[in-house]
């Protein structure tokens, strides 16, 4: 009576430990998931923002890039267009 009053109890109690066991594993597993959806959400987030600054930057490219707008800050900044005048020809005979 005693032998199979033990191996009930060593039964319950592996069960139970099983069962604990189970839990925490579904749990963290959970967990996981959870963690990995905010990083991909963070990922998302990065990647918009990156395409939107190298949507600007090309933007910006592409201004730049404009005669007009070259010729202004030429002007701006003191330049002068170039005439024949300012070259120096060598003539090497």
């Amino acid at each position: 009576m005693q032998e199979s009053v033990r191996r009930l109890v060593i039964k319950y109690f592996i069960t139970a430990l099983l069962c604990i066991l189970f839990v925490i594993i579904y749990v963290w597993q959970n967990v996981e998931v959870m963690k990995i959806k905010i990083d991909y959400r963070k990922a998302l987030k990065e990647e918009r923002q990156l395409i939107n600054m190298n949507d600007r930057l090309r933007y910006e490219i592409e201004r730049y890039r404009r005669m007009e707008l070259i010729e202004k800050y030429a002007a701006e900044n003191g330049m002068n267009a170039l005439s024949p005048y300012d070259f120096v020809t060598i003539n090497m005979d």
